[in-house]
């Protein structure tokens, strides 16, 4: 059940991001706009952290692939916007698909590091593809179509590309699919016993957290006018799993709160002191020690045993 503070805080939020473009300059609809990425790329990850209990350290390619084959059509095969995010989104799922079949087999520890490998692969064939991807020099030179190329515009778009995307995951989570992949994590060897197949169900909630992971690439390439290899990086996968475990992974609101926490404390520590990731890895720490759950235990309690409510 939801809390008398959750159940008044997110329409607070929504409102808040539906007005903000009335009241804000261009600086602070950038940082939003960069929240809001990061924060569907969390949720993402959520899908398989927190509901199905795999934790991926390799998501970020996915990220990398959405965004790098979008832009790729886009300025280079010179096709239209829509059809460049759909190819985005297509070659992302595919991806997903082709680690899933192979990873979800696994669990646990060689779960990790044959998504970690997956990764880094990625990354190391983005960073030597200088002819396809510009290397290290980055994919440059990316324009979203005319209707968007201003900052509110793109903000807009951003903007309802998350809430659909998140209304589409949090179904996802409470739909029976959700639950039974919520019943797959606690018990893998009594949900297979009563006749649940276990690889396809986490191949599944595999492949559609690499689609909505993509999702949040394209998005993020359009509005970075461009893509670089970290997007590929382990820390990339890293910095969603930290938001993750900030707001609490059991918790479908989770990834959302963490994500903004983690963004936002990030970009006014460094503004401060060049040793932010020391400072910012000390509050991490000190949460995971103390809130173990996220900070989302501070108002919704226990978390429930299964799926998110």
């Amino acid at each position: 059940m939801r809390t008398s503070l959750e159940r008044l805080s997110l329409p607070f939020v929504v409102a808040v991001l539906l007005v903000l473009p009335a009241f804000s300059g261009t600086a602070l609809l950038l940082q939003v706009t960069s929240v809001l990425i990061f924060v569907l790329f969390a949720c993402s990850l959520n899908l398989l952290v927190g509901t199905a209990g795999m934790v991926s350290m390799g998501h970020a390619a996915f990220f990398a692939i959405g965004g790098y084959t979008a832009g790729i059509c886009a300025r280079d095969m010179g096709m239209s916007f829509p059809v460049a995010v759909a190819l985005g989104v297509l070659a992302s799922t595919a991806a997903a698909l082709l680690v899933g079949s192979l990873s979800t087999r696994l669990s646990h520890a060689y779960f990790i590091m044959l998504t970690l490998a997956f990764g880094q692969l990625i990354h190391a064939l983005i960073w030597k593809w200088r002819a396809l991807t510009g290397g290290d020099d980055g994919f440059v030179g990316l324009q979203p179509p005319p209707p968007l190329q201003s900052v509110e515009a793109y903000y807009w778009f951003t903007l309802a590309a998350c809430l659909l995307c998140v209304v589409i995951l949090w179904r996802i989570t409470v739909s029976p699919f959700g639950v039974t992949l919520a019943a797959v994590r606690d018990n893998p060897s009594r949900a297979s016993a009563i006749g649940i197949n276990v690889y396809r169900f986490r191949l599944a909630a595999f492949v559609m957290s690499g689609a909505f992971s993509g999702i949040a690439g394209i998005l993020q390439a359009f509005f970075s006018r461009g893509m670089f290899p970290d997007a590929a990086n382990f820390s990339t996968s890293a910095n969603a799993l930290v938001a993750i475990l900030l707001g609490g992974s059991q918790y479908f609101f989770g990834p959302i709160v963490g994500g903004m926490i983690f963004v936002i404390a990030r970009n006014l520590i460094a503004e401060v002191t060049p040793y932010w990731p020391l400072i910012l890895g000390l509050m991490i720490c000190l949460i995971a020690v103390y809130r173990p759950d996220g900070l989302l235990r501070l108002v919704r309690g226990k978390a429930p045993g299964v799926g998110h409510d």
